[in-house]
């Protein structure tokens, strides 16, 4: 790296500004000693499957990140390997799985350096992107599926691609709901979610549970251990991960139903196709369905202050897109299509397209009893 982007560099560390463009004297000027870019990639690559700890928050600390106490930082987050210096975790955060942080684009012959900051205690909803010179205030929250390359104010929640706006601001109660520290009743909440965990997996007929989080950290996501015997975790994420590599075969099909997935007859899966590593096995799969590369079918959610579990059914004759999402608790009909990066949740209808973030109607499809009807009409 030349001595000027260098400079550059420490004066945007040591202000207030959050981004600085520079023009580049020659198109290389700003790449730092090999070593240090391997070593910042090496990691960086590795820490995209290493669990949510202190150790992970440690090692991402000596690419020189700013990383605080008790963040939670779960699987396959990608940071900016150039400048990670520039990146702000506080105490507390949580930033949500797969999303992006950069802080450096070249544009032709300008190198643009930003800053990224989450505040303290702050969320980031997964599959989100930090774009430079972005800023997450206190009591904020950045939905999924958003890209933000600007500051969030205080107490307001913001989301959308391809650039993040304002959607509401938070109330003082809404506030409280997601931001609330913990009563310090640590052992009671212990006991009393277990309880609430078990009795949910044991009943059929619950599909949704919510706790609010009363623990010993700073958000729920980093007592993800606490949510099942350590080891099942364990089991299921390495065949989830293993099963990731797999195109389509009867291998795949293994592993999964192995993890717990309940796939019907017929059901095709992608490559790279996520089912929820603590409870994978809370999602089912109807008959014939076909679930293209890079879907993700999530069992859990966890908040600053909230802890949900949720079982999720996929219908019959089913297609999922690429690159879709389904929530926890998603219900999905028969005979749906769900178009490509789509954002599933809630109630899906059956006999249907739906697309977007979150998935709307698009149209129904029409069924054999219908074309039926037609037929014999125009006879």
């Amino acid at each position: 790296m030349k001595a000027y982007i260098k400079k550059a560099v420490k004066e945007l560390q040591d202000s207030d500004k959050l981004k600085v463009e520079i023009h580049l004297k020659n198109k290389n000027d700003y790449k730092k000693n090999f070593l240090r870019v391997a070593y910042n990639k090496t990691l960086l690559f590795l820490q995209t499957r290493i669990i949510p700890s202190h150790f992970k928050n440690w090692l991402l600390r000596t690419t020189g990140m700013n990383v605080g106490y008790d963040c939670c930082i779960p699987h396959y987050i990608k940071f900016d390997p150039y400048f990670p210096e520039l990146i702000y975790l506080k105490n507390g955060c949580l930033v949500g799985g797969d999303t992006r942080l950069i802080t450096h684009q070249v544009k032709g012959n300008r190198l643009i350096l930003g800053k990224n900051i989450v505040e303290e205690r702050v969320l980031v909803g997964g599959l989100s992107g930090l774009l430079p010179g972005s800023v997450i205030n206190k009591d904020s929250i950045l939905m999924f599926f958003s890209d933000l390359d600007g500051v969030i104010p205080k107490g307001q929640l913001w989301g959308g691609k391809p650039h993040a706006k304002f959607v509401m601001n938070f109330s003082a109660e809404e506030i409280d709901k997601f931001f609330k520290p913990s009563n310090g009743k640590h052992k009671d909440y212990y006991k009393e979610a277990r309880a609430k965990i078990n009795e949910f997996l044991e009943n059929p007929k619950s599909t949704y549970l919510k706790i609010h989080y009363n623990g010993k950290r700073l958000n729920a996501g980093d007592d993800w251990w606490r949510a099942r015997n350590i080891f099942r975790i364990w089991y299921n994420g390495i065949l989830v991960e293993l099963s990731r590599l797999l195109p389509h075969c009867r291998l795949k099909t293994l592993l999964l139903r192995m993890v717990g997935v309940k796939l019907g007859k017929n059901v095709k899966i992608g490559r790279r196709v996520v089912f929820d590593h603590l409870y994978g096995d809370l999602v089912s799969v109807g008959d014939n369905s076909v679930i293209e590369d890079d879907v993700y079918f999530d069992g859990h959610e966890y908040t600053i202050t909230q802890t949900v579990f949720a079982k999720t059914n996929v219908g019959k004759n089913v297609h999922i897109r690429r690159g879709t999402y389904v929530r926890p608790g998603t219900q999905i009909g028969d005979n749906t299509t769900i178009e490509p990066y789509s954002f599933a949740q809630r109630d899906i209808e059956a006999n249907a397209v739906y697309a977007g973030n979150p998935a709307k109607l698009i149209h129904q499809k029409e069924n054999k009893d219908n074309k039926q009807e037609k037929r014999e009409s125009k006879k």
